[in-house]
């Protein structure tokens, strides 16, 4: 773990020094590790791909390590991942190799095979895997890989990186990490095969040995090869820190590997390597301060690295020689040439939230990122700009995304806000320790206000009045949305209201933050919430009250999607919050609530309650929105965020983004 980020600046420390890296010399020490982006077609370099590592070599990174380029087709889950060997592919490795080099960047691919981590679905047949053991999240037995099943595995890794070789690629590292295809060999958890790959370290290190040695006896000594693996497995009976620095001597000492990536986890503990903000910074810094004590080999380390400081802070410790920051470079891919000239405040901070990255990665769509809503779309022509004035109208997360994208651009705008402070609901959210990091976007947007030159207005209500007294050419509405006060939950559409809703004790869950004088010692929340709302305030009032989390679903925390919620049930129940999922309330008494399973209503039971928090989803604030078209008819007027449709926080950054690109064009 890291030690706490500070203020001081990177751009003349370690973080900007080269590092000679096999054949090839770094520019400095930043490197964007391999993350899936889903932004293939048909398995081809598509014009995405392009433009994304394009705008990070142009960024400033030093060496970009593509994600997800599948060895064979049995990787493949679906058309969104990239072929490494397919004879099409060849022309779009090509010119993604020209970008990236253009821009003084090196780019290599991370050759992955999945396992029994994998999908079944494209290709119809078994998961591949040393042992016939299924993995927890897949939940599938996989087949006990044959010898020559092995040895076709072994091939294509070395095809695989023989195409890109001859497409002018720098390098390929080997994915031995997070539970997938050679990790599970590596691990005494995972492997319980009693052949030449398994029953010793050495017999467990065979496959990844063999691939290395394959893959350097053909690329030849001049070409980069690194190797990911974890400094733990952070699971009962996996590997642990010990042998990890022994699987790194072992890879060191035979001379075909050029650096190390460590990472951690597997699925067992997942996806501890994507963790979220809840988590330290810096998860495994100590782990690769382990193995760099070990080897003379350069090594890098990822997750969790979220500005130039902590990079510089773990550089200049001597923990590692190269800092990953997946994440951050997702936020600003201009997070280099930004702290190497000392603006270190205009870098548009990872907050680690999930939703876009990975959140969306694994419903089956292409990457995104909650602040950065640039991420994935194409690059907009340069167009002269016929500024305009401009009123936003709410400065929570899609007015200020609006306010200042839209002042960046070239128009002239006001911003006015109710309330003493920017924010809107995040402003809240950021008072629970572990969503705190909010406040980080909200730092950085209020100096993008006065840096960009939005005149902002604090106290100031959302009247027609004052909207026209501006004499705005366009107006975006971001009033944000409100609680719904009824308990009405459409697991139960015949109950308009739930009995007792309008009992003094009965509050929307958002008042804990502004009357936390109103919240007795006995709290039962009621969480039939899209946003997040239940959990965080059961979360924030856990240590002093005695708090019973109702959920209509089968589960707690479902707005946070599979990779926040394991993290989100782990602080939950570690704070002592009874969870009762597949629940719901039939009524609010005096000092109870009465409840019953959602799928059995007659089997009433009663919860103690002193306070009963209403989480049921909001409603829109948008009143002014019809006022302003009577009041105001030649002036467009948009609808963002909450203010549209009570959505997620990523959804919010977009519409603010979109709506602000609209300006001058018909709404």
């Amino acid at each position: 773990m890291t030690p706490p980020m500070t203020s001081a600046g990177a751009s003349a420390g370690r973080l900007f020094s080269p590092l000679q890296v096999g054949n090839v010399t770094l520019r400095n020490r930043i490197v964007s590790p391999p993350h899936g982006t889903y932004f293939a077609e048909d398995g081809l370099v598509s014009r995405r791909q392009l433009d994304y590592y394009e705008t990070l070599a142009r960024g400033g990174v030093a060496m970009i390590v593509t994600g997800s380029w599948a060895v064979w087709p049995r990787t493949m889950p679906n058309a969104l991942t990239n072929r490494a060997t397919d004879p099409r592919a060849v022309a779009g490795h090509t010119r993604l190799a020209e970008a990236v080099h253009a821009h003084g960047s090196i780019l290599v691919a991370q050759l992955h095979e999945s396992g029994r981590q994998g999908n079944t679905a494209a290709h119809r047949g078994p998961l591949l895997a040393p042992s016939p053991l299924p993995d927890p999240v897949v939940r599938e037995v996989p087949k006990e890989m044959e010898r020559s099943e092995i040895d076709d595995l072994v091939d294509h890794y070395v095809r695989s990186a023989e195409a890109l070789r001859a497409a002018g690629w720098d390098g390929v590292e080997i994915l031995a990490a997070q539970g997938y295809g050679p990790a599970q060999f590596l691990s005494p958890q995972m492997n319980h095969r009693t052949d030449e790959y398994g029953g010793s370290p050495a017999g467990r290190s065979r496959l990844l040995r063999t691939i290395l040695a394959c893959i350097r006896a053909s690329v030849g000594p001049d070409w980069l090869v690194g190797v990911r693996m974890n400094g733990s497995d952070c699971v009962e009976g996996g590997a642990g820190p010990e042998q990890a620095v022994v699987l790194a001597e072992t890879l060191a000492g035979s001379g075909h590997v050029d650096y190390l990536s460590i990472s951690g986890a597997s699925n067992e503990a997942y996806p501890l390597w994507i963790a979220d903000m809840s988590h330290a910074p810096g998860l495994f810094v100590d782990l690769a301060a382990r193995v760099r004590a070990s080897v003379s080999l350069p090594i890098l380390v990822a997750t969790r690295i979220t500005s130039p400081e902590q990079a510089e802070q773990i550089l200049t410790a001597g923990a590692a020689d190269m800092v990953g920051m997946v994440r951050a470079l997702i936020a600003d891919p201009g997070l280099p040439l930004k702290a190497q000239r000392g603006a270190s405040t205009e870098i548009r901070p990872c907050i680690g939230a999930n939703q876009g990255c990975i959140g969306r990665v694994l419903s089956g769509a292409s990457m995104r990122c909650t602040v950065n809503p640039r991420v994935g779309e194409p690059r907009l022509p340069q167009r002269s700009i016929q500024a305009r004035r401009v009123v936003v109208v709410g400065a929570g997360p899609a007015g200020l995304e609006a306010a200042v994208t839209a002042a960046e651009v070239g128009h002239r705008v006001t911003l006015l806000e109710r309330a003493p402070h920017i924010g809107g609901q995040i402003a809240l959210a950021a008072r629970v320790p572990s969503r705190a990091e909010f406040g980080r976007i909200l730092t950085f947007l209020e100096a993008e206000l006065a840096r960009t030159g939005v005149e902002v207005r604090l106290d100031r209500p959302a009247e027609v009045s004052a909207v026209r007294d501006l004499a705005p050419d366009e107006v975006i509405l971001a009033t944000g949305s409100r609680p719904i006060r009824t308990g009405f939950s459409t697991a139960f559409p015949g109950r308009d209201v739930l009995p007792g809703h309008d009992q003094d004790h009965v509050l929307p869950a958002v008042d804990v933050f502004s009357r936390p004088e109103a919240v007795g010692r006995r709290v039962v929340v009621l969480d039939d919430d899209p946003h997040g709302h239940a959990t965080t305030v059961a979360e924030l009032l856990a240590p002093d009250h005695d708090v019973t989390l109702v959920c209509r679903s089968i589960s707690a925390g479902q707005w946070s999607g599979p990779a926040n919620q394991i993290a989100l049930y782990s602080r939950l129940q570690r704070a002592g919050v009874r969870i009762l999922a597949a629940t719901w309330a039939s009524a609010v008494g005096d000092a109870e609530v009465l409840c019953h399973p959602t799928h059995a209503p007659q089997d009433v039971f009663a919860v103690p309650a002193d306070t009963v928090l209403l989480a049921t989803g909001n409603c829109v604030v948008d009143d002014l929105y019809p006022a302003l078209r009577n009041e105001l008819p030649d002036v467009a007027v948009r609808r963002v965020g909450d203010c549209l449709a009570p959505r997620l926080l990523d959804q919010a950054f977009w519409d603010g983004h979109q709506a602000a690109l609209a300006i001058g064009r018909e709404p």
